[in-house]
């Protein structure tokens, strides 16, 4: 959806700028921060992600586990008052709040065994699969001969 800029064009425009811009840029509205960034990757053995936290301490993030939903959250302190006489604003474009990010997990994870790592604004949680999650080879057996096929999903569409 193309958001018009131009009043003369567009009555209406000016209207739904104030109220669409902060949801197409990313942002939330009112008190709450930009979502955070997040990168998610599957091994053979477990589930990562990474999130950009800059700016938080591992005591203002929550990292839970629920019905293989993964959720962070948190909250962003505010760094700066309005009507602080000692500083002339001219520019605020950091973000306060609270945030909330969820990931529905694609496989079957052991929930005990989660590990939560935060390191220069990244947090990096680690997902371990339960065992029945894992791909595992299973052989076939035939009338003299033996081969071996990967159970689940094969790479590049092809069983070996």
């Amino acid at each position: 959806m193309a958001i018009s800029m131009n009043p003369t064009l567009d009555v209406f425009g000016p209207l739904f700028d104030d109220a669409l811009l902060p949801l197409a840029s990313g942002r939330r509205m009112g008190a709450a921060l930009a979502v955070p960034h997040a990168d998610v990757a599957e091994t053979e053995s477990e589930i990562r992600v990474w999130m950009e936290l800059p700016g938080l301490r591992p005591r203002d993030v929550n990292v839970d586990l629920d019905n293989n939903v993964l959720t962070v959250s948190g909250e962003k302190q505010a760094t700066r008052s309005e009507g602080d006489e000692r500083h002339t604003w001219h520019l605020a474009e950091r973000r306060y709040g609270r945030f909330s990010r969820s990931f529905v997990l694609p496989r079957e994870v052991d929930a005990d065994g989660v590990r939560a790592e935060f390191d220069n604004g990244i947090l990096t949680v680690t997902v371990p699969k339960t065992e029945r999650a894992r791909r595992r080879r299973i052989e076939i057996r035939g009338a003299g001969q033996t081969q071996s096929l990967n159970a689940g999903p094969a790479e590049g569409g092809q069983a070996s």
